[in-house]
């Protein structure tokens, strides 16, 4: 070999890379079980600003929950207060672990250590018991057993209720919520009314923001369902939203009262509640929420006069389920009653289902007030009996009262009249006056102002502010050790003061 040869190899053994050892798989449910206990161990401090951080990463938790997680839990050695605690959560959770293959011990290796360190592996606060069984309503929520669910849920519930303490209302109101979901899958929410009407009261009585929040919706929405509306609003007007809810919770509210004041027809304050509940609802996720929101805004700008914009319904999230209310708006914006007469009844089983047949019937008469414009706009003179053939009404005299109610609704500017005395009436258009000199302006103005103002109102009490600083309280002898300090700098101060003259 020549040199140029040997040092061209060692060049090569010296660039050849070192492949890295293969990294051993990470067990996930080792990771749950960690982190659970992470969260059990801030649990048992009993503070309630931990509980709330324990329960917004829920979903988080919720999605990593099985039966070998729930099982590990339950048999890894955690003490409860309660000696029948974990044998009662056992009969729920269905597991059985793998067989144990025995193995030569090995000496030279050390015991094995927790993935994490500091985690002690026991609790006896009430907090960690209501919180482990939360995790398994939740995981038999997921797999649809829902009496075994149920009948934890009333443990849990009962289980708080004895102890009455405030940091336990987070837990009751998650608790209520699922067992209410379950109640109207099962088609039984109505049956539950009275018992979430006492849950409220005593709620109330002991200051339990959480479940008072939940139990107001979940009774708003029973109200709802079963076309209560007197009582649904009888319940607005006799409680108090508790002003430090959640914004879901806070979401749903708007949006109840918002389809509270539309079927009272008081649109302007329905349009408003409406845009609330958009505005709370989680930016990236409740899409169903969202769609159904949407239904009821379009439904409402429509009974207002006004025409949602195109770009509404190209929305990726809107493009499908406002399909319909699309069709619909084209009927209201030509006024044209064969139209909204074919698509009422071509898509009357998809209003049926969102509840918002009632309104959309009520919007035959702005299809009429619409046609009405056009035509006064099109004609300053037009024969009642042609304006029903346009509508295609069959009765001149009923045409010829939505015409004058038309015209004392300050829709169109006419008056009708006729020739002769008993000759065929007609309507006779007044000449086009400027917008700008009637009121209109104006109510738009005051409505967009109205709106920023409530707008305001809400943010502001939105605002979260830092807690105050602690001035901390100095002992005396600090205090004599300051003074003294001060002194010798001013007698200093002096000197070179003299030193200087």
């Amino acid at each position: 070999m020549t040199p140029k040869a040997g040092e061209a190899a060692v060049e090569k053994m010296e660039v050849d890379p070192v492949k890295p050892a293969a990294e051993p798989a990470k067990d996930e449910n080792a990771i749950a079980v960690e982190n659970i206990k992470d969260q059990l161990q801030s649990l048992d401090k009993g503070e309630e600003h931990l509980v709330a951080r324990v329960l917004h990463v829920l979903p988080k938790t919720r999605r990593q929950l099985n039966d070998a997680v729930l099982h590990k839990l339950c048999t890894s050695g955690l003490i409860s207060h309660d000696s029948a605690f974990f044998d009662n959560l056992l009969k729920f959770v269905k597991y059985t672990p793998p067989a144990v293959i025995d193995e030569p011990m090995d000496t030279t290796s050390s015991k094995t250590k927790s993935p994490r360190k500091g985690v002690r592996p026991v609790y006896t606060s009430i907090e960690s018991d209501c919180y482990l069984r939360l995790l398994v309503l939740i995981h038999l929520f997921a797999q649809k057993k829902y009496q075994d669910a149920l009948l934890l849920g009333e443990q849990q519930l009962t289980a708080i209720q004895n102890t009455d303490k405030r940091t336990l209302d987070g837990f009751a109101a998650k608790t209520l919520y699922f067992l209410c979901v379950i109640h109207e899958r099962e088609g039984k929410l109505f049956e539950i009314r009275g018992v979430l009407n006492s849950r409220l009261r005593t709620a109330t009585l002991r200051h339990f923001n959480e479940s008072q929040a939940v139990l107001i919706c979940w009774l708003l929405r029973c109200y709802l369902i079963n076309r209560q509306y007197q009582s649904a609003a009888h319940l607005v007007s006799k409680v108090a939203f508790p002003e430090n809810a959640t914004n879901n919770d806070l979401a749903r509210y708007m949006y109840y009262q918002g389809r509270i004041k539309a079927l009272q027809l008081d649109y302007n304050s329905a349009a408003g509640y409406f845009l609330q509940a958009q505005r709370k609802a989680p930016q990236e996720g409740a899409i169903g929420f969202k769609q159904t929101v949407q239904k009821w805004v379009v439904v409402i700008g429509l009974l207002q006069g006004e025409i949602p914009e195109r770009n509404v319904f190209r929305q990726p999230i809107y493009r499908k389920c406002l399909a319909q209310y699309l069709d619909l708006t084209h009927a209201v914006r030509l006024g044209d009653i064969a139209k909204f007469n074919h698509v009422l009844e071509q898509h009357r089983k998809v209003f049926e289902a969102d509840d918002t047949l009632t309104l959309i019937v009520r919007l035959r008469q702005n299809v009429i007030k619409t046609a009405i414009k056009q035509i006064s706009l099109a004609y300053s003179r037009i024969y009642i009996k042609d304006i029903a053939k346009k509508l295609l009404m069959d009765n001149e005299t009923e045409t010829e009262y939505i015409v004058a109610k038309a015209i004392a609704d300050d829709a169109i500017d006419a008056v009708i009249t006729s020739d002769v005395r008993d000759g065929p009436r007609y309507m006779q258009s007044s000449e086009t006056a400027d917008i700008y000199r009637t009121s209109e302006p104006q109510d738009h103005f005051d409505t967009r102002i109205r709106y920023c103002l409530e707008l305001h109102n809400q943010a502001v009490k939105a605002l979260r502010y830092p807690p105050k600083k602690k001035i901390a309280v100095e002992s005396i002898e600090q205090a004599r050790e300051r003074e003294q300090q001060e002194l010798e700098f001013a007698k200093e101060l002096a000197d070179e003061d003299e030193d200087d003259f």
